[in-house]
C-alpha cells in the first residue's frame, strides 16, 4: 500500500466529509473498547439523529465501524478488524481527539510551557478502556497549575490525566543523569502537544542525539 496515498485517503475519510462524521469517528476511535447505541452517540456528540444515522450507515458499509446487537439494542463500535483501524485511530488521536483537547486546555499556560508531550499507551496506540493519559510537561508552570488547567480536558475525554511536570533545568539535569524515567519516555513513542522534536532536542542538547524517535 502506498503510505502517502493511504494517509491521504484516511485524511479524506476524516476531514473531507461532515463535522458529524468527524465527531462520530472521534468518539468511537477515541474510546475504541466501548460500544455505543445510536441515541447515546447523538447525545454525546450533539448532532441531529438524521445526520448521525446517515454517517453511521456509510461508515458501517465501508467497515470502519461495526454494528452488533444485544437484546433489543443495536450498538456501534470502532472496528478493530478494519485494515485502517490502527492508522485511523492514530490520526484521530493526533488531530481531533486527545491532542487537540489537551492543547486547548493548556492554552492559558502556553507562555510558561515549552514542551508538553503524551507518552505511554496512548502514544503507542495501545490504550484500553480505562487507560490514563500520561503527559510530560516542561516549563515554569507549576504542577498545581497544570493539574487545574487539565481538569476540563479530563472530564471531556473521560480519562484520568497523569501529568509529570519539570522545570527546564531539572529536565535537563535528569537527561544528563540518564534518569530511567526520562530515558524511557524519550526513547518511546511520543505525541507532541506543545513544542516539537526540534524543541525537545534544543532543550536536551547533544545528550539527546540518537535517543529520540519521531
Amino acid at each position: 500500500m502506498d503510505t502517502s496515498r493511504g494517509n491521504k485517503d484516511l485524511s479524506s475519510l476524516l476531514f473531507g466529509k461532515t463535522k458529524t462524521r468527524r465527531a462520530i469517528l472521534s468518539l468511537l476511535y477515541g474510546h475504541s473498547d466501548d460500544a455505543y447505541y445510536l441515541r447515546q452517540i447523538v447525545r454525546t456528540i450533539g448532532f441531529g439523529l438524521g445526520p448521525v444515522q446517515r454517517e453511521i450507515k456509510q461508515l458501517t458499509d465501508v467497515g470502519v465501524i461495526r454494528r452488533s446487537e444485544s437484546g433489543h439494542q443495536v450498538y456501534y463500535q470502532a472496528n478493530p478488524d478494519s485494515p485502517v483501524f490502527k492508522e485511523l485511530k492514530s490520526l484521530i488521536t493526533k488531530t481531533v481527539g486527545v491532542t487537540d483537547t489537551l492543547r486547548t486546555t493548556l492554552a492559558s499556560l502556553v507562555d510558561r510551557i515549552v514542551l508538553a508531550l503524551i507518552y505511554g499507551s496512548i502514544a503507542r496506540g495501545e490504550e484500553k478502556r480505562h487507560s490514563d493519559i500520561d503527559l510530560l510537561v516542561v516549563g515554569s508552570a507549576s504542577f498545581a497549575e497544570v493539574v487545574k488547567a487539565l481538569h476540563d480536558a479530563q472530564e471531556k475525554l473521560g480519562r484520568e490525566i497523569n501529568p509529570t511536570v519539570y522545570p527546564i533545568e531539572e529536565f535537563r539535569s535528569r537527561i544528563a543523569e540518564e534518569h530511567y524515567f526520562i530515558r524511557d519516555v524519550l526513547s518511546g513513542e511520543k505525541i507532541f502537544v506543545i513544542g516539537d522534536e526540534h524543541e525537545l532536542k534544543r532543550l536536551a542538547g547533544a545528550r539527546l542525539a540518537g535517543q529520540t524517535q519521531t
